[in-house]
């Protein structure tokens, strides 16, 4: 079947950075250590716990009874992207060459609306170039259905039109894969069972022939 349509994860999909990483890091540190009125050291070993067990962060928010749109509202305001976030418009012509050939695009991250926007400016892509943008603001985080759904249902389009991109294949990439979607894994090793593997989001271009069936 005929893909119509690509979503792409944010962090670690469209960009990498480890200094963006290690700044996003403490900020997560210094909010949890100040929601729960905990040392710095305790908050990194329950941020540890919490991606071990839930294997994505704003999920494990609800476990600790924390309303994910407070914990953003204060990390929000730790976090300046644009300081270790390069600018990508090698990225930007990409998406643009994606949607004259007709490709709805779309972005699904756990970050809060706020956040992405940020990373979003940050890397120079307008979020109006995505015809549906699903944050944790919006949906359950993944991978969780609800967000997947939402983007579906906002493109009009069965999950089988669909490629999803993303560097995580258990929380982000093996829900997407169930739910009848194709999927392109970021990553330098392989992990799971992607439809197919590419270091950067740009190799996307040389990769266009798999996206639809022969």
């Amino acid at each position: 079947m005929r893909i119509r349509a690509l979503i792409f994860d944010l962090d670690g999909t469209l960009y990498t950075s480890e200094d963006y990483t290690r700044h996003l890091m403490k900020g997560i540190v210094k909010t949890l250590a100040e929601l729960f009125s905990i040392s710095e050291h305790d908050a990194f070993k329950l941020l540890q716990d919490l991606r071990a067990r839930y294997g994505s962060i704003t999920l494990g928010l609800e476990s600790l009874g924390v309303e994910r749109s407070e914990f953003y509202g204060r990390l929000v305001e730790k976090l300046d992207p644009e300081r270790f976030i390069a600018a990508r418009p090698e990225l930007l012509k990409l998406l643009e060459e994606l949607r004259m050939r007709g490709l709805k695009l779309a972005c699904h991250t756990n970050a809060s609306r706020a956040l992405a926007e940020k990373v979003l400016r940050a890397l120079g892509i307008p979020p109006g170039i995505f015809d549906a943008i699903v944050t944790c603001d919006d949906a359950e985080p993944k991978p969780m259905r609800e967000g997947y759904l939402k983007i579906v249902e906002a493109l009009g389009l069965r999950p089988e039109e669909i490629l999803y991109i993303g560097d995580r294949w258990r929380v982000e990439l093996e829900p997407a894969k169930r739910l009848g979607m194709r999927t392109a894994l970021v990553a330098e090793k392989p992990r799971g069972e992607p439809d197919f593997i590419i270091r950067d989001v740009l190799e996307l271009r040389e990769k266009l022939k798999l996206l639809d069936d022969p």
